[in-house]
C-alpha cells in the first residue's frame, strides 16, 4: 500500500513525540531537583551546603588561630611594650636616696626673708637620686632634729639627675623664740624612703659666718626643686 503524504506526516510527528518522552524520563532519573521540579545536574550547591575538599581558609586544617591569640605585628608590639615597661621599672628601682657620698651640701645665709638659711644639695654622682621628705638637721649637740614645716610638703618627691640641685629653707629664729644661742656646727642626715630614720653617712656643711643664732622657733622645709620655693616659709 502506498503511503500518502498525510500518513507520512503523522508517522514523523509520532516519532518526535516518542523521542521527547524518552528524554524527559531519563532526566527524571539523574541530577538534583530544581525549584520547579525540573532536574539540572549542572547547578552548584546552594550557599551553606556542606561540601568535601580543602577548607576555604588559607591556614592548614587544624592550625586556625584561636580567638584572642596574638599573631603578626600586634603580638610583636605587645611584647615590645612589656619589655619597655620592665626596663622603666628597673630604672626606677635603681634610683635610690641621695646620700652624702654622692651629694654635695652647702649652706648660705638668705638675703630675705631675714633669719633664714638656704641649704643646697647637688647630685655629684653618675645616676639620679631622690631627696625624700626633709633633711634631718641638728645644730651643735641638740637633743632632737629640727622640726619640719609640714605646709611646705611638695606634691612629688624631688629627684636629682647628675649635676642637678635640690633646696631646703631653714628658719633660724624669730622675735618670739625661746632659748636663743649661737650654733657653730650643723649635721645633716638624708631621710630614708620609708620615712623612718636616715640613710647613709651624714653631711657636715660649714655654717656661714662660722655661727648662726638659733632658738626654739627653728624649723626646716621639705626638699624643693627651686630656691624660691624653699624660702617661701
Amino acid at each position: 500500500m502506498t503511503a500518502t503524504p498525510r500518513s507520512r506526516r503523522l508517522r514523523t510527528l509520532a516519532a518526535a513525540l516518542l523521542t521527547t518522552a524518552a528524554l524527559s524520563l531519563t532526566a527524571c532519573q539523574t541530577g538534583t531537583a530544581g525549584a520547579t521540579g525540573a532536574v539540572d545536574s549542572t547547578q552548584a550547591p546552594a550557599p551553606g551546603t556542606e561540601t568535601t575538599g580543602t577548607p576555604a581558609s588559607d591556614e592548614p586544617a587544624g592550625e586556625q588561630p584561636s580567638a584572642g591569640k596574638e599573631t603578626g605585628a600586634s603580638g610583636s608590639s605587645g611584647a615590645s611594650g612589656k619589655e619597655a615597661t620592665k626596663a622603666a621599672d628597673r630604672k626606677v628601682a635603681r634610683t635610690a636616696s641621695c646620700t652624702a657620698e654622692d651629694t654635695e651640701v652647702t649652706v648660705a645665709e638668705a638675703p630675705r626673708p631675714i633669719n633664714h638659711l638656704l641649704i643646697t644639695a647637688t647630685n655629684t654622682g653618675d645616676t639620679a637620686c631622690h631627696l625624700y621628705y626633709a633633711p634631718y638637721l641638728r645644730f651643735d649637740q641638740a637633743q632632737a632634729a629640727v622640726p619640719f614645716i609640714e605646709d611646705s610638703k611638695p606634691q612629688a618627691v624631688v629627684t636629682l639627675a647628675p649635676g642637678e640641685s635640690g633646696y631646703a629653707g631653714v628658719l633660724t629664729s624669730t622675735p618670739d623664740g625661746a632659748h636663743p644661742y649661737d650654733a657653730t656646727s650643723l649635721t645633716l642626715h638624708f631621710a630614708a624612703r620609708s620615712g623612718e630614720g636616715s640613710t647613709g653617712a651624714p653631711s657636715r656643711p660649714a655654717l656661714p659666718g662660722d655661727s648662726v643664732r638659733v632658738d626654739s622657733s627653728n624649723a626646716v622645709t621639705y626638699w624643693q626643686t627651686t630656691a624660691a620655693d624653699a624660702l617661701m616659709w
